[in-house]
């Protein structure tokens, strides 16, 4: 028989499942759903430092960079929105007849915010977590994943990862990201 550690689990509490991923302009903008896809890690990472005193306990320590990475795979090209969130890396161009992604030669890239949204049905109640992330910027072009036509899942998947850094012209303590849940 199993030991557990804790008794309970309050299944109200839990995130399941997968997250929608949009993006925009702003974190206050339109915000653009980026398809079907898989939000496959997020990541809040910080670098710590600390002054040594060498005969006595650190006097201090802190935060000298922190930063926030998510990565994601979509299934669905679309060129729009593979050009929005490639932060003018990349540009599109659409037509009726034909979609086209084209790169090379661009030397900024402008951040963008993004918006992942979780949503679960509790006892006939809609509870959604929502991660807000109000600068992100790419780290890579798109990477495609190719497979074997033969595969059982033979869809090629387009994979992202993006580096959300402080936006300063928000207010200490929400300059990166905002987690909010509802509760039930």
């Amino acid at each position: 028989m199993a030991l557990y550690q804790n008794t309970t689990v309050d299944s109200d509490r839990l995130i399941i499942g997968n997250y929608k991923i949009e993006t925009s302009a702003t974190a206050g903008g339109t915000f653009v759903n980026v398809g079907a896809g898989m939000l496959n890690s997020f990541a809040h990472n910080f670098t710590k430092y600390d002054v040594q005193a060498g005969n006595a306990p650190d006097p201090i320590e802190g935060i000298a960079d922190e930063s926030v990475t998510f990565d994601f795979d979509m299934i669905e090209y679309d060129a729009s929105v593979i050009s929005a969130i490639s932060n003018g890396l990349v540009s599109a161009t659409v037509t009726t007849s034909q979609s086209t992604l084209e790169a090379g030669g661009n030397t900024t890239l402008t951040e963008r915010a993004y918006k992942l949204t979780n949503r679960r049905l509790i006892n006939s109640t809609t509870v959604e977590t929502v991660i807000t992330i109000f600068k992100g910027s790419i780290d890579t072009g798109p990477v495609i994943n190719p497979k074997s036509d033969n595969d059982s899942d033979p869809i090629n998947s387009i994979a992202f990862s993006i580096t959300a850094i402080n936006d300063s012209s928000r207010t200490a303590g929400s300059q990166l990201y905002t987690i909010v849940k509802d509760e039930v």
